[in-house]
C-alpha cells in the first residue's frame, strides 16, 4: 500500500464517519403524546396479552379513535392517518 493510497483510505473514512455524526444528532427521540407512539406501545401489549384496545385520542380539537386488535391491525379514524394493516402512518413527511 502507497502513502496515497492510505491517504485516500483515511480520507474517505473521515468523510464516511463526518456524515454519520451529521445524521446521528438529527436524530429525535419521538414525542411520547404523538398518537403514533401511543398506538406502537399499545400495539406491543395487545399482542403480548391477546385483548384488543381501543384509544380515544384529540387531534386538532377534534375526537378520533383507534382500535388495535390482536391479530396486528389497526382501525382508526381517517384524521391519524394510519394505515390499517401495518399501522404506519400515511402523511406525506
Amino acid at each position: 500500500m502507497t502513502l496515497l493510497e492510505l491517504i485516500v483510505c483515511v480520507a474517505v473514512l473521515g468523510l464516511t464517519a463526518s456524515v454519520s455524526a451529521l445524521a446521528l444528532r438529527r436524530v429525535t427521540p419521538p414525542d411520547p403524546n404523538d398518537p403514533m407512539t401511543i398506538i406502537a406501545d399499545t400495539l406491543e401489549t395487545v399482542l403480548a396479552t391477546g385483548a384488543p384496545a381501543t384509544l380515544q385520542f384529540n387531534v386538532s380539537g377534534r375526537p378520533a379513535l383507534a382500535t388495535v386488535k390482536p391479530d396486528g391491525s389497526i382501525l382508526a379514524d381517517s384524521i391519524l392517518s394510519i394505515d390499517r394493516f401495518t399501522g404506519r402512518s400515511t402523511r406525506a413527511r
